[in-house]
């Protein structure tokens, strides 16, 4: 379990942790739009990306392809996350990707091999809007708000983590982290 996942298993009570258990892994939330955290077969490798000299990178088109092979084909809108960074892609001939980014987490680094970072480059908490028009294109929206991310800074101080600290007061890890922070 990493630092964040076990300093949030110590707040929750066992009904709150019975219901996270209980959701699903895939959600098809209307019919052609699903939702899953990483890939529609796996919840901790990445769809979109690729580990490049220690950080996170758009992976090729066609491994990404070869990541939704497990989706119903009729699928249109893809809705995922796991690297904390955003991004939209349009597959030709397939659907439209779309990982807003983190609400919370704008970077961390993570030592399963190979070890690697990823920064979305600022503080703000990010989140997304699909606007689906039947009769127009779809909308797309990355929203990024800034916060107090001092606040939340200083409570991860005081919880024991000071790298975590600077990855919400800059969108970046520092540089000899190291700690596996997810």
């Amino acid at each position: 379990m990493w630092a964040s996942d076990r300093y949030a298993q110590e707040r929750l009570t066992e009904a709150q942790r019975e219901a996270l258990f209980a959701l699903p892994f895939t959600l098809e939330i209307i019919p052609g739009v699903v939702a899953f955290h990483a890939r529609p077969d796996h919840d901790e490798k990445y769809l979109l990306d690729a580990i490049v000299d220690g950080q996170l990178v758009r992976a090729p088109l066609a491994a990404i392809q070869r990541r939704l092979k497990p989706l119903d084909p009729t699928c249109r809108i893809v809705l995922c996350g796991h690297s904390h960074r955003p991004e939209l892609i349009r597959i030709p001939g397939g659907p439209v990707l779309f990982n807003p980014g983190s609400v919370g987490a704008p970077a961390y680094d993570d030592d399963t091999p190979p070890a690697h970072v990823s920064e979305q480059g600022s503080p703000h908490t990010r989140y997304g809007i699909v606007t689906l028009d039947g009769e127009g294109p779809d909308r797309f929206e990355t929203i990024a708000v800034d916060y107090d991310h001092e606040a939340a800074a200083r409570q991860a101080e005081q919880a024991g983590r000071p790298e975590w600290a600077h990855a919400l007061r800059t969108g970046f890890m520092p540089k000899s982290s190291g700690q596996g922070s997810v």
